[in-house]
């Protein structure tokens, strides 16, 4: 029997690498991570709480539920639908640029890929 592996999906905006990510992660039964959705959810929180919060980003729990109907949550609050608003898109590119977030999140990725068996999409990964 082979063992798990992480598979890490990577192309252009509109490409369509989370429908293939998820359907990859489904046929396998992997975790699917939309590393997006986690930049987004860093930037929503921005938005809310002003940027002096990158100060101490240890009291940010970012979190996907599972597929078939992955979820966000931010400490606790679904926030789905809000990290896809016109606000967040307008931002999430220089929240995401900073090197603390890249370096929060991807530290994040690798702690929910230790185990294998984890699909990623996105940056920095």
């Amino acid at each position: 029997m082979v063992g798990k592996i992480n598979i890490a999906i990577d192309g252009p905006a509109a490409a369509g690498k989370s429908t293939i990510s998820k359907k990859v992660a489904e046929h396998f039964n992997y975790i699917y991570i939309d590393t997006g959705a986690m930049y987004r959810a860093v930037t929503l929180h921005t938005l809310r709480h002003g940027m002096n919060v990158l100060d101490d980003l240890s009291e940010l729990n970012v979190r996907l539920t599972p597929l078939p109907n992955q979820q966000v949550f931010v400490n606790d609050e679904e926030v789905t639908e809000e990290i896809r608003s016109m606000e967040v898109n307008q931002n999430v590119s220089r929240v995401s640029s900073l090197k603390i977030v890249r370096e929060f999140l991807v530290d994040m990725q690798r702690e929910i890929a230790k185990d294998k068996g984890v699909v990623m999409d996105g940056r920095d990964i």
